[in-house]
């Protein structure tokens, strides 16, 4: 089976989410590396703080704190079930 991983941005002071697909699970420095690349770019100011891990079947939930900004990023394992012929 097919398996693909979504990573889902939610940050305080972004209008949309950001959503990267990816064949592997990102390491957790790989997911500081993309929040401090995402703070550098929008300009946010403060500094990156870790606050809680969430796991639920297939589901990982990190929250950190940039500054006074919330940041919610979720990591979410997906797997093709069925293929449709075209």
């Amino acid at each position: 089976m097919e398996t693909v991983i979504i990573v889902t941005f939610k940050i305080k002071g972004l209008p949309l989410p950001i959503k990267i697909a990816s064949q592997k699970e990102p390491s957790i420095n790989q997911i500081y590396k993309m929040i401090s690349d995402i703070v550098e770019a929008n300009d946010f100011s403060g500094e990156i703080q870790f606050k809680k891990f969430l796991q639920e079947s297939g589901q990982k939930m990190f929250i950190y704190e940039i500054g006074e900004r919330k940041c919610v990023v979720l990591v979410e394992k997906l797997e093709k079930v069925i293929e449709f012929d075209s």
